[in-house]
């Protein structure tokens, strides 16, 4: 899943920097006039100067799309583009008093204060802004992990491109070089496979996205490795050369930097929606761990009385395109059941890589009424709020069935891990397949929206009244 620069970002700026002229406005008027609105009069005039103000700076706004290069500028620059801002807004509040005979009526010092306060409140604003979201993207989990794939004569110009895009929330795991060069670097990123090692490397890497620069030559060979790539779930940008026209100077395609790619995706994802399911977790999965609470403190130790071993049971999990994470849940089993699993491949009752046993002997009696109600799955709300799962998502595998995966079987994995998902509210009891288990996960990550996860939560809670959880 390809998660795009939303537009929300920039409708939040737009929003604060509107509060910025609001308070600007009602700064300059008091510091003018030593006092608040004590007239009918005074209250019109501000609301005719605050509203010409808002007018023109959306105006200009939706003119000029003075957020889109925000995190390309530097400082010097963005206080320039903020004085011009202030310029438009100045002149439009102007011409509207003008219209509306009321520029006599309105301070000349008030409008200079104005203009010198807003530029600095936007101005720190925006530095503030541009400090804090990079690091956002890290705690919300939305930083992308990215591998380049390059020959030797276009891996530089593909590394500066990658570091000077002007982007955030990226975590450059290396370079690959496609042809017979043996550097250890190139321009500082390490050269961590070579083309004959990069299809295996990809199975076995946490990578969300691959950003790939190669000759003409051996088209077939290329178009291969990216459907290998694509069909792992992994975000492939392709960097295409376009030529520059006199005649037509715009273009819509994808950017890094000064070069364009074409992006391939499952599905494309704004933030804004991805912000908005991660607050739905958090907010989910703190009422959870307040349930977790209860449940511990009746059921601990009645865990504890029936068989030895911890209350918790940490198992190492494959999440996020094949991020490994330990997944919490309730002791269900007798301590040595890791062991004893291999003794029972045999009665697998599941198609494929998935291990279910209808009367499993290693399940404790308090374990096997646990899991009828789903009590077991509680813990999860522990890694939800880390970050590691989601409400909704696919079921993590083990270590041991992810590594007989294939390359779309790890499709499924494109998605952050879920506590419940699109097969277990689908029959989940009647599921013996597991490529059917893979089908639904990945119609899942293709149909995702927020009204889907919300829509899947609720069959949840009807699934889990009827007696069946996910495991």
């Amino acid at each position: 899943m390809y998660q795009r620069k939303s537009n929300l970002l920039n409708v939040m700026v737009m929003i604060l920097d509107c509060l910025c002229i609001t308070v600007s406005l009602i700064l300059a008027n008091f510091i003018r006039n030593g006092k608040a609105f004590v007239s009918d009069n005074e209250r019109m005039d501000f609301g005719l100067m605050l509203g010409g103000c808002l007018i023109a700076f959306l105006a200009w706004n939706l003119y000029k799309n003075i957020y889109k290069d925000m995190f390309l500028r530097g400082p010097f620059s963005e206080l320039l583009v903020i004085i011009g801002n202030n310029g438009v807004i100045f002149s439009g509040a102007a011409m509207l008093l003008y219209f509306m005979k009321r520029l006599e009526a309105y301070s000349r010092l008030a409008f200079v204060y104005f203009i010198l306060l807003d530029c600095l409140m936007m101005f720190i604003l925006h530095l503030a802004w541009k400090r804090a979201l990079p690091s956002l993207y890290w705690r919300m989990g939305l930083a992308r992990k990215v591998l380049l794939i390059a020959d030797r004569e276009n891996a530089p110009d593909l590394v500066e491109n990658i570091r000077n895009m002007g982007g955030f929330g990226v975590d450059l795991a290396g370079i690959v070089l496609m042809d017979d060069s043996y550097e250890n670097n190139v321009n500082g990123t390490r050269v961590i496979a070579k083309g004959e090692e990069l299809i295996q490397f990809c199975q076995n890497a946490s990578l969300d996205e691959v950003y790939i620069s190669l000759g003409n030559s051996e088209e077939e060979k290329k178009l291969q490795i990216m459907n290998t790539l694509s069909e792992m779930g992994i975000i492939v940008h392709y960097r295409i050369p376009v030529p520059e026209l006199t005649g037509a100077k715009q273009k819509v395609l994808s950017q890094t930097g000064s070069s364009y790619n074409v992006t391939y995706a499952s599905r494309l994802v704004p933030v804004g929606q991805l912000l908005v399911k991660r607050a739905m977790d958090i907010c989910g999965a703190l009422v959870g761990c307040v349930i977790l609470a209860i449940v511990t403190i009746i059921f601990g130790p009645l865990i504890k009385m029936e068989s030895s071993g911890p209350i918790f049971f940490a198992q190492k999990r494959v999440g996020k395109n094949g991020r490994v994470f330990k997944m919490y849940k309730f002791r269900s089993m007798y301590a040595d059941a890791e062991e004893r699993k291999k003794e029972l491949m045999a009665q697998n009752e599941m198609s494929g890589f998935m291990f279910k046993m209808e009367n499993d002997p290693r399940i404790t009696k308090i374990g096997g009424f646990m899991r009828k109600t789903s009590l077991d799955e509680f813990p999860q709300f522990i890694n939800i709020l880390k970050g590691d799962m989601s409400l909704v998502g696919t079921r993590p595998p083990t270590l041991d069935e992810f590594s007989q995966y294939s390359p779309y079987h790890k499709k499924r994995l494109s998605f952050r891990p879920g506590l419940t998902g699109m097969w277990q509210v689908s029959g989940r009891s009647d599921i013996t397949d597991f490529e059917e288990i893979v089908r639904l996960d990945v119609e899942y990550i293709e149909d995702w929206s927020v009204g889907l996860d919300i829509k899947i939560l609720l069959k949840t809670v009807l699934t889990v009244f009827m007696g069946s959880g996910a495991r």
